[in-house]
């Protein structure tokens, strides 16, 4: 391998503290392409929500594969967890780098009542 080769080669995947391994790669869509052709609830999959969330970014997770995929313009990582356990840790560091849900609707009334509600995420 070349030093150049070297410079220019991008890591394709990661193991993390938890032992789940993290899978990088590209793509060159926007997230609504997740939200209603590759990560739907049709196949398994459910969206996380984060105050974050933007035609550019979202988070899916899908509880029966252990699987969870970030898109974040254009890039792309797929976090396969190899327990239940090693996926609800993953689930847990995500509740602290996200912080609490965002709400998910709010209903305003007439009288000025509003009604705010929240889509519970995976644990």
């Amino acid at each position: 391998m070349t030093i150049e080769e070297t410079e220019h080669r991008r890591e394709i995947f990661r193991v993390n503290e938890r032992g789940n391994v993290y899978l990088f790669g590209f793509m060159h869509r926007d997230r609504y392409f997740f939200d209603f052709e590759l990560c739907t609830r049709e196949k398994g999959w459910r969206q996380y929500d984060t105050d974050q969330d933007a035609w550019y970014f979202g988070v899916w997770v899908h509880e029966q594969k252990r699987l969870i995929m970030t898109y974040a313009e254009g890039d792309l990582t797929l976090t396969v967890c190899g327990s239940k356990e090693s996926y609800h840790e993953e689930l847990a560091n995500m509740s602290r780098i996200y912080g609490e849900a965002p709400r998910a609707f709010a209903i305003i009334f007439e009288d000025g009542k509003v009604v705010e509600g929240y889509d519970e995420r995976p644990v």
